[in-house]
């Protein structure tokens, strides 16, 4: 601290010991091909209450409502959120970053166990090393366009969820808790480390909460009267749900199908969710509801009104404007040059938000992200067919090109490299 210092670092750009960062410069920076628009951390003061389910199935609900969801799983020594989604492929990436997994419908995972050689094997790191493993899934990863992301975090308040809450622009948490008596403890710790770091409180899910019977449909409190309500109004919290200790549930999980579970515990939380952290309009738009809003699709095309194969060396590309559900137009539109960067930066001038394609390479992939424009490659057939199967939901964005490599030769898809 220099003599002249007054103490306040508010309008100081000096760099000293007594210099305090701000929580803006602690957070990392976001992987230059992501862009997500809002990051959710899902925590509790102890384990074992069902925090990665109640993660899990959160980004199911939403996912369903038609938003791109991923979950970016903190729970570093305790990784479940793969099993759940019965993904066991290893995470791929090149010298852009790391690709997250997808599930069946699209959800983007990225796990330390889609990274061990064998999912068994224990994390036996200590907490920097964890901690930076966390940051890396943030800055490292390729997620794309993203609407709502989940933090699975691990139990308690130690390293890992400092991290979290300091490196990640965390819009919010939900504090997961089980009816017993220490109930009130444990969410007291978790509700003080938010205040602590100024991060916002979306509310409170309590699991476990009842069984309820097959025949009368009488709920059964196993673990004792529940006191949720009174934690939830001693610290002025809104309790989103109240999850029953479920054989339906399990069955799914132990299934890894928890895409595939079928149920309203967590409707009303999810509703409150959107309210209270809803995707910004205008230039970021949410790909919500993609038949009903306002899109413009682009698609390689030939001649022949077929999905031409290699978006490198497209020369004439169909755009559609669909608004409500309905084409309101379709032109055809000229390349103004050839290479992923030009026909990129053609797709940006055009205002296209998804260019559906044949063959196409990561890098072009990449330059079409960071315009903002979604991809769904590998494509083949009629181009009005393609347009309208995306629009029912049968055919679904992508992070994966479908052309690996290239060399003098080409890529073996036939496009002798001009895909990318």
């Amino acid at each position: 601290m220099s003599e002249s210092c007054s103490g306040s670092c508010g309008s100081c750009s000096e760099s000293c010991s007594s210099r305090k960062p701000t929580k803006e410069e602690l957070l990392e920076p976001m992987n230059q091909y992501s862009k997500v628009k809002r990051v959710i951390g899902v925590v509790s003061g102890k384990g074992g209450v069902g925090k990665s389910f109640i993660t899990s199935y959160l980004s199911v609900l939403f996912q369903r409502k038609g938003y791109e969801t991923a979950i970016l799983d903190a729970d570093v020594t305790g990784p479940s959120i793969p099993k759940a989604f019965g993904i066991h492929q290893k995470a791929q990436g090149n010298e852009m970053g790391i690709f997250p997994a997808e599930s069946r419908n699209g959800t983007k995972i990225m796990s330390v166990n889609l990274l061990l050689e064998e999912e068994e094997m224990p994390v036996i790191w200590r907490g920097p090393v964890i901690a930076g493993t966390v940051k890396q899934f943030w800055s490292d990863v390729i997620w794309g366009n993203v609407d709502y992301m989940f933090v699975d975090m691990p139990p308690g308040t130690g390293d890992v969820p400092l991290t979290v809450f300091q490196s990640l622009p965390l819009d919010g948490i939900i504090i997961v808790t089980s009816p017993q008596d220490l109930v009130s403890m444990i969410v007291g710790k978790a509700v003080n480390m938010a205040k602590a770091m100024d991060v916002p409180i979306i509310g409170l899910v309590e699991n476990y909460s009842y069984v309820e019977c097959d025949n009368c449909n009488h709920k059964i409190q196993v673990f004792g009267e529940s006191k949720i309500n009174e934690v939830a109004s001693k610290y002025s919290l809104e309790l989103l749900a109240e999850m029953p200790l479920s054989q339906t549930i399990a069955r799914a999980v132990d299934k890894e199908d928890v895409e595939g579970l079928e149920g309203s515990w967590l409707d009303e939380a999810v509703n409150y969710i959107e309210a209270a952290c809803p995707v910004i309009g205008g230039e970021e738009e949410s790909s919500f509801n993609q038949g009903n809003a306002g899109l413009r699709i682009a698609v390689t095309t030939d001649d022949q009104d077929n999905v031409f194969q290699h978006f490198g060396s497209c020369e004439k590309f169909a755009i559609y404007e669909i608004q409500d559900g309905k084409l309101i137009s379709k032109e055809y539109v000229a390349s103004t040059g050839s290479g992923h960067d030009e026909l990129s930066q053609m797709m940006a001038d055009n205002k296209i938000n998804v260019l559906i394609c044949g063959g196409i390479g990561q890098g072009a992939m990449m330059a079409l992200f960071q315009n903002g424009i979604q991809v769904v490659p590998g494509q083949t057939g009629d181009i009005n067919v393609a347009v309208s199967t995306f629009l029912d939901g049968g055919i679904a964005v992508s992070s994966e090109s479908t052309c690996q490599g290239h060399s003098e030769e080409g890529c073996g898809c036939g496009c002798g490299g001009s895909c990318h």
